[in-house]
């Protein structure tokens, strides 16, 4: 766990110590190269808002669809599209899933290698998807808000799906509320949302003072306007409906570290499952986590009543 630690909290005091442009947050960076793109030759080429000179990348399409509702996955800070493999995979193999079904875009060019579980391995290309990475490089939420909007868009265009699901993770989440938030055609079109993991009223990785010298925590760090902004005066408006995913304990989870931030990623209004003790990962890719959240969204399809499941244990 400390190992793991170390590694998130490095790469957001590297973006701390690069130098802030006239144009951009403090540490923006640009990354090393596109990521890979697994979409159908037929879905909307995508330009990143950001960095024009680069397609957006992801995963999706590739089969016939289902009757599933189709899921647009969110990725977090310094990840990509690849940090989903492992979900993909279990949804396809245990609930029904289509690749036509399961879509996830990379907001910030290729992403880096530390997004694993602790419990939990990768699968499907992943090595071969981030082989161009050379390290981290953080983003925020409001520059990749047009990005998501885009893909919403192209996904219900390729599919004929009026609606969507999206399922966010870390910043992810905070990227997906925002455009949910600042873009009326995503937030109707939402039927359901997972929130994992998301810094909602902050994270102790943006403690006081951080706002003006680490990327995204202008955003997201305890207390900002934008945060405030976002969350009245509803945390989690209907018809949509929501699930969030957490540690709960202030322990397992490095993001949300002490009694202060514990809670951050909860949501009024939605269905708030705690899973105490794990890892900030594993709360994505568990597969019994997954089981949960796909039970879930399979409420939403269903229009029936979801309850969390009563708290596990990590796997030792």
């Amino acid at each position: 766990m400390r190992r793991w630690t170390a590694l998130l909290a490095s790469v957001l005091v590297a973006a701390a110590a690069a130098p802030a442009s006239a144009h951009t947050a403090a540490g923006h960076m640009r990354p090393a190269a596109e990521a890979a793109n697994h979409l159908p030759a037929d879905f909307a080429s995508l330009t990143d808002s950001e960095w024009t000179d680069w397609r957006i990348g992801g995963i999706g399409g590739g089969a016939p669809r289902t009757s599933h509702t189709p899921v647009v996955f969110v990725h977090g800070n310094n990840t990509d599209a690849a940090t989903w493999y492992p979900v993909i995979s279990q949804l396809k193999a245990e609930f029904g899933y289509s690749s036509g079904d399961l879509w996830a875009l990379s907001y910030n060019g290729v992403g880096c290698t530390n997004d694993g579980g602790l419990l939990t391995r990768n699968n499907g290309p992943y090595a071969q998807d981030r082989a161009r990475s050379i390290g981290c490089v953080v983003t925020g939420n409001g520059q990749n808000v047009a990005d998501l909007a885009a893909f919403v868009a192209g996904v219900r265009r390729y599919t004929g799906s009026e609606k969507v699901m999206l399922v966010g993770h870390s910043l992810g989440v905070t990227v997906a509320r925002r455009t949910m938030f600042e873009v009326p055609e995503v937030r109707e079109a939402v039927a359901g949302f997972v929130g994992i993991a998301g810094s909602n009223h902050g994270t102790s990785f943006c403690p006081p003072g951080s706002e003006t010298t680490v990327e995204s925590c202008n955003e997201i760090a305890a207390g900002t306007e934008w945060l405030r902004e976002m969350n009245q005066p509803d945390e989690a408006p209907g018809p949509t409906r929501w699930m969030t995913v957490y540690d709960g304990t202030g322990v397992g989870d490095p993001a949300f570290a002490g009694p202060t931030y514990a809670q951050s990623p909860r949501l009024e209004g939605a269905a708030n499952c705690e899973y105490p003790g794990f890892y900030h990962n594993d709360l994505r890719v568990d597969p019994r986590i997954v089981r949960d959240y796909a039970a879930f969204l399979a409420a939403v399809e269903a229009g029936s009543a979801f309850t969390c499941p009563v708290p596990y244990a990590p796997a030792p």
